[in-house]
């Protein structure tokens, strides 16, 4: 897939954003709070989360963050992994 904007994925529908999360973007990161395990992906310079009902494969929600929330939200990480 060629590159896309924030806006242009927004736009998709959440059964589309998963499908080009999952073939084009990169999984980066891993984390788990309130009964959720969460996936950061990167695409076209994009972070997105895909949010998961612990101990199941069922995504609840797909969420774009910003850089200052992983440097919050994810511990143990190296910065030249994913910036």
């Amino acid at each position: 897939m060629n590159t896309i904007t924030k806006k242009e994925f927004k736009d998709l529908t959440k059964t589309e954003q998963v499908l080009i999360l999952i073939g084009d973007g990169e999984e980066v990161l891993k984390r788990e709070k309130d009964g959720y395990d969460i996936h950061l992906y990167t695409l076209s310079n994009i972070f997105v989360e895909l949010w998961y009902q612990k101990n199941s494969k069922k995504i609840i929600k797909v969420k774009i963050t910003e850089p200052e929330s992983i440097i919050k939200n994810y511990k143990n990480f190296e910065a030249k992994d994913i910036f």
